[in-house]
């Protein structure tokens, strides 16, 4: 059985049927938005700035209430704020300065109530996991902002939610370090197989990581594309670089994100 025909049997991590959203009463933010991801599959977002990438983010983690038209489920219920079952990591680290490396990466777990020293056993494996592993007791103000962000990852991860929303966790990084997370992000979905929902502005990414990828238009936000990514896993940043398919693909998103943007203005 291929990937994608083993993914299309699983079960739903979230799915929104037409689902229509304003925050005034009267200009819509998101409308008509119909999209499912499954179990174990990684998804992207890309679209305009302003499209509502991050909102949606924020209505399947319940920070928003859905108050439009359509349906919105997440793992089969209404969206809630502190579901357990869902992970958000934002665009910054958000590190809490006075507290160590360790004490970030434990950070969701002690709210979330697990013990401690089940917490601090877990935050250790996923610093080692990310290449931490001797910056355990590092404050965030010496280390780098890419070491930053691999501590946000470890907090993330560390949390064991079936769900992630990542809402462009490396859009702030250099090329280099970017590259390195990137291909980081690739193992620890491959070895822990979460569901992702992952918003970037960033092509080239969207297509290296992703199962599919979905193309929407200026607000408000409508899909105009979803695309399957039918590169092979396990995958390397460096060498899809040469893989003529990758660039295929980004081209063929990039002509779907410039369509969404006639028809809008259109």
């Amino acid at each position: 059985m291929s990937g994608a025909t083993e993914l299309s049997v699983k079960p739903l991590a979230i799915a929104a049927d037409g689902v229509h959203l304003s925050f005034d009463g009267t200009s819509e933010v998101l409308s008509d938005v119909s999209l499912q991801v499954r179990q174990g599959e990684f998804v992207s977002l890309v679209g305009p700035s302003g499209c509502g990438k991050t909102t949606l983010l924020n209505l399947a983690a319940g920070l928003v209430p859905h108050t439009g038209k359509g349906n919105l489920k997440v793992g089969g219920l209404v969206p809630r704020q502190g579901n357990s079952q869902v992970g958000y990591m934002l665009a910054r680290d958000s590190l809490m300065p006075w507290k160590t490396a360790l004490g970030n990466a434990m950070f969701g777990m002690e709210v979330r109530g697990i013990p401690r020293t089940q917490a601090e056993e877990r935050a250790r494996v996923m610093l080692q996991e990310v290449g931490l592993a001797g910056f355990e007791n590092a404050l965030p103000k010496a280390l780098s902002h890419g070491m930053r962000q691999r501590v946000a990852l470890a907090r993330t991860f560390s949390m064991g939610s079936p769900l992630l929303l990542m809402d462009e966790p490396f859009g702030a990084l250099d090329a280099q370090t970017k590259l390195q997370l990137e291909d980081l992000l690739l193992r620890l979905c491959q070895q822990y197989k979460q569901s992702v929902l992952f918003v970037t502005h960033d092509l080239s990414e969207a297509v290296a990581v992703s199962d599919r990828v979905v193309v929407m238009t200026s607000r408000p936000g409508r899909i105009v594309a979803d695309i399957a990514i039918d590169l092979p896993r396990p995958r390397s940043i460096r060498e899809l670089q040469k893989d003529p398919h990758f660039h295929e693909l980004y081209a063929q998103l990039w002509s779907h994100l410039e369509s969404g943007w006639s028809k809008h203005e259109g």
